[in-house]
C-alpha cells in the first residue's frame, strides 16, 4: 500500500509549470487516477483522471473544476482538478489527501473514493482558507506599519509600535493621534471588502474606557501573488524590515513584543508566524506586489456606505452585529481616496501628502 511519506516524497520532487497552463503531472500510480503537478508560482494542484465529480459540499465543489486537457501527442486528458489555496506550497495537506484516496480504492472507483474522502477534504481546504486569511491580512497590516515607520519621525517609532492593535481582537487595527485606521486586504482588483459591525466604517465614540476618534481613515491594500522581484515583498521580509527600523531607532527593546505580536496574529484560526523559525517555510515565503493602496476618509458623506443611523432605527437588530461587503471606486472626489503607499503613510501621521 502506498504510504503517506512516499507519496509526499513524490509530490515534493515536482518541478513548476514553465508558464501559463502548463503542467508537468506526477502520477502516483501506475493507473494515473490521481495525480499532482504545480502552477507556473509552485502551487500544487490535485489532478483527479475521469468524468466530473459530483461533490456534496459547496466549499468542495467551489474548490474542483473538471475540464479536458491538451497532451501533446497524446489524447486529451479529462480530469477533475482540486485547486487548494494559492498561498504557500501545501505539499503536506495534498499527500494527505493523495494518500486517503488512495487507501479508499482511488485506482478502482474514484467516485467511491472521493465520496468518502470529501471530510477530510473540506477540512482541510477550510483550515488553509483560514490560514490564507490571515496571511493575507497580515500581510497587508506589515506593508502600511513598514511604511509609517519609514516616514514617521525617530521619536516616534516606539509609540507607533504600540498604536498597532491588529494582531489581536480590538476595535481598530491601528490608532495614531485621534486617527483610527481599519486595514482590509484583497488579492482583487477593486476595494471591495467583508464589514464586520459598523465599528469598522465609523469613528469610534468616546466612552469611559475609550477616548474615541476625531476621524476614521480605512486602508484599503490590494496585493497579487507574484515571483520574486525588486517590487514583491513577502511577510519575513517586511518583518525584518520593521525590525531593523525600531533597532536603528534606539526601540530594540520593544523588537521581541513585536515579534509576539506578530506571532499572535491570526491565531484564533490557527495562523501563527514565528519570525525566528518560519521565515525560510512555506506559505511565508509566498510573493506579494502591491497592485493599489488607497486610504478612504470615512467621514466624507460622499463614502455611500451603511450607517449607524441606518440601522439603529430597526431596534430589533443589534447594529454590531450586522455584516455586509462594500465596494468602493478607486475615485470618490479629488482627495478621496489618498493613493500610493507613501501618500498613505504621511496621512495616517497627520501631514498633508503631496500630489506625486
Amino acid at each position: 500500500m502506498t504510504t503517506y511519506e512516499e507519496v509526499l516524497t513524490q509530490i515534493t520532487a515536482i518541478p513548476k509549470g514553465v508558464e501559463g497552463r502548463d503542467r508537468t503531472i506526477q502520477w502516483l500510480t501506475t493507473s494515473q487516477i490521481v495525480g499532482a503537478a504545480r502552477d507556473h508560482l509552485g502551487h500544487v494542484e490535485l489532478f483527479l483522471t475521469g468524468p466530473a465529480l459530483q461533490a456534496r459540499t459547496k466549499t468542495v465543489r467551489d474548490a474542483v473544476q473538471h475540464h479536458s486537457w491538451h497532451r501533446e501527442n497524446a489524447s486529451a486528458l479529462e480530469a477533475n482538478r482540486i485547486l487548494f489555496p494559492a498561498f504557500g506550497h501545501y505539499d503536506q495537506v495534498c499527500a494527505l489527501i493523495s494518500t486517503e484516496l488512495l487507501r479508499e480504492g482511488a485506482d478502482r472507483d474514484l467516485p467511491r473514493a472521493f465520496a468518502i474522502t470529501e471530510p477530510i477534504i473540506e477540512l482541510a481546504i477550510k483550515r488553509l482558507e483560514l490560514s490564507q486569511s490571515a496571511l493575507l491580512g497580515l500581510a497587508g497590516e506589515l506593508l502600511l506599519l513598514d511604511a509609517v515607520f519609514r516616514h514617521a519621525d525617530e521619536q516616534y517609532v516606539g509609540q507607533l509600535v504600540q498604536a498597532w492593535d491588529g494582531w489581536r481582537r480590538s476595535s481598530r487595527d491601528f490608532s495614531w493621534d485621534g486617527t483610527g485606521v481599519e486595514i482590509k486586504t484583497t488579492t482583487g482588483r477593486t476595494s471591495s471588502h467583508t464589514v464586520q459591525g459598523l465599528h469598522q466604517i465609523e469613528p469610534l465614540q468616546a466612552t469611559d474606557d475609550v477616548p474615541g476618534e476625531d476621524r476614521l481613515l480605512l486602508v484599503s491594500v490590494g496585493l497579487q501573488l507574484s515571483e520574486p522581484s525588486a517590487n514583491s515583498f513577502t511577510v519575513p521580509q517586511l518583518t525584518q524590515r520593521i525590525m531593523e527600523r525600531m533597532e536603528g531607532t534606539g526601540k530594540g527593546g520593544a523588537v521581541a513584543d513585536f515579534l509576539a505580536h506578530i506571532a499572535s496574529y491570526g491565531s484564533e484560526s490557527g495562523f501563527g508566524y514565528h519570525h525566528t523559525t518560519m521565515s525560510n517555510d512555506a506559505p511565508f515565503t509566498t510573493s506579494f506586489t502591491p497592485a493599489f493602496v488607497r486610504c478612504y476618509k470615512m467621514g466624507d458623506p460622499a463614502v455611500e456606505v451603511l450607517r449607524r443611523d441606518d440601522v439603529v432605527s430597526h431596534h430589533h437588530v443589534d447594529a454590531q452585529s450586522v455584516t455586509f461587503r462594500i465596494n468602493l471606486p478607486a475615485t470618490i472626489s479629488a482627495d478621496n481616496p489618498v493613493s500610493g503607499i507613501h501618500r498613505v503613510a504621511v496621512a495616517i501621521l497627520g501631514g498633508e501628502p503631496q500630489v506625486q
